[in-house]
C-alpha cells in the first residue's frame, strides 16, 4: 500500500510543479517562451567569442595605431587592410557573444506563420525560422524519460524534423498544444482575403 501512495505523491509533485513555459498574448497572435536554460555548449561558445572578439579588436586598433616609423614604404596600405580584416572578425565574434540564448515561438495568426525567434541581450529579434501554417504536419507531446517531462513539438510538414515549443508536465502543455492546434487549423483572414 505505501508503494501505490509513494507513486501516487510522484504523480502530483510532477503535475504541481511550477511551468517552465510562459505564453504571453500579443494584438497579432501570442509568444511561447520556453524557459529552458541554454547549453553548456551555447555559453562556452559565446564566452570564447567575446575573448577572441576582443582580442582581435584590440590587435586591429593595435596595427592602426602603431607608429609609421615601423613600417617601410607600401606597408600602409597592407595595415590597413589588415587591421579591416581583424575588426570584421571582431564584430562578427561580439555580435555572436551577445547573441541570446533562449528561443521563442511566435504564432502570428494574422499572417498565418510561425516564426523561431531569439532575443539578443538589448532585447532585439534575431529570425531563425520561419514556418506556415499549413507547413506544420502536426502538434505532439513527446515524453522524455530523462527529465520525467514531456516536449511539446510542432512536426514540420511530414517529415522527422521537429521545432521544440515547450517543456513541462503533460497537464501543463495541454493546453498549449489544443490552442496551438486549433490556430494551425484555422485560415487567417488576410490569407482568405488575398485568395480571394
Amino acid at each position: 500500500m505505501s508503494n501505490t501512495n509513494v507513486s501516487v505523491q510522484k504523480k502530483h509533485q510532477r503535475l504541481a510543479r511550477p511551468s517552465t513555459f510562459e505564453v504571453e498574448d500579443t494584438y497579432w497572435g501570442y509568444i511561447v517562451r520556453s524557459g529552458r536554460g541554454p547549453s553548456l555548449g551555447v555559453m562556452l561558445s559565446q564566452v570564447l567569442s567575446f575573448f577572441f572578439g576582443a582580442c582581435f579588436l584590440t590587435a586591429g586598433f593595435g596595427i592602426l595605431i602603431m607608429p609609421t616609423m615601423m613600417f617601410d614604404g607600401d606597408l600602409g596600405v597592407f595595415r590597413v587592410g589588415t587591421a579591416t580584416l581583424f575588426g570584421a572578425v571582431a564584430a562578427y565574434l561580439l555580435w555572436f557573444a551577445s547573441r541570446g540564448t533562449r528561443t521563442e515561438l511566435h504564432v502570428d495568426n494574422s499572417v498565418g506563420e510561425i516564426r523561431e525567434v531569439i532575443c539578443n541581450r538589448a532585447g532585439n529579434p534575431t529570425t531563425v525560422g520561419c514556418y506556415g501554417f499549413d507547413s506544420i504536419g502536426g502538434v505532439f507531446l513527446d515524453y522524455n524519460e530523462d527529465t520525467g517531462m514531456s516536449n511539446l513539438v510542432l512536426r514540420y510538414r511530414n517529415t522527422t524534423q521537429t521545432v521544440p515549443v515547450a517543456e513541462g508536465s503533460e497537464a501543463q502543455l495541454i493546453g498549449l498544444r489544443d490552442r496551438l492546434g486549433h490556430d494551425l487549423m484555422v485560415v487567417p483572414q488576410t490569407l482568405r482575403e488575398m485568395a480571394a
